[in-house]
């Protein structure tokens, strides 16, 4: 939960949540060129995240980047399919970019599943903008980060349009929680990536137990 938040905080994204009738946007992942776990496609504009949070700041095992591509060339008819979304406007240039989080399927695979059973990845990166909206406006109460907060309010009210949104129902995307949950705590009880011993220390700095 912490390195998810400190990497919205890190991003200065002040989106507020506008749930929405969920939008059909399913397209075969080998339309997508990745870069580790960012994805952009021809002709769109829009930037695309395997993960829901901690993009800046999240512990990870071995090499993601190579995790995936090995992982799409053995599934090469898998969809991608659209989880949540979140606009966010650069304070400088004023530009909107539209970020989409994805789920990667193939069949009953999953390649946000896998890299959570693998340990590259905790499962908490896998919550969605919607999620981590939630989770940071309940970190914004410490009165601590009374000045970050202000910092936000200004942006949010600098930019109205920022906003995030799931674009699935809440029964879809929490049975894909349950399945990321379900991969961590395997993951765990075998040691491996993330969870194994010889990264316990940076675990811990990463808030994680």
């Amino acid at each position: 939960m912490t390195s998810r938040l400190a990497s919205v905080v890190l991003l200065g994204v002040a989106a507020v949540c506008n749930a929405q009738a969920p939008t059909q946007d399913v397209h075969f992942a080998k339309e997508l060129v990745f870069d580790e776990f960012f994805a952009t496609r021809k002709g769109d504009a829009r930037q695309y995240f395997l993960l829901g949070g901690g993009w800046l700041l999240t512990i990870q095992s071995g090499n993601p980047g190579r995790f995936i591509s090995d992982w799409l060339e053995a599934h090469p008819a898998a969809t991608a399919t659209p989880v949540s979304r979140m606009f966010v406007t650069n304070t400088k240039s004023k530009v909107t970019s539209e970020m989409v989080y994805i789920w990667v399927d193939d069949g009953n695979q999953s390649l946000n599943v896998d890299l959570v059973r693998a340990g590259v990845f905790p499962a908490g990166v896998m919550y969605d903008m919607v999620d981590n909206q939630k989770g940071l406006e309940e970190l914004l109460k410490d009165p601590r980060l009374a000045a970050a907060k202000a910092q936000i309010e200004k942006e949010r009210a600098e930019a109205p349009q920022d906003r995030s949104e799931r674009l699935m129902t809440d029964n879809a995307y929490l049975e894909r929680i349950n399945r990321v949950n379900a991969a961590e705590e395997l993951a765990r009880k075998e040691k491996v990536g993330i969870w194994s011993d010889a990264m316990k220390e940076e675990r811990e700095a990463d808030g994680l137990p």
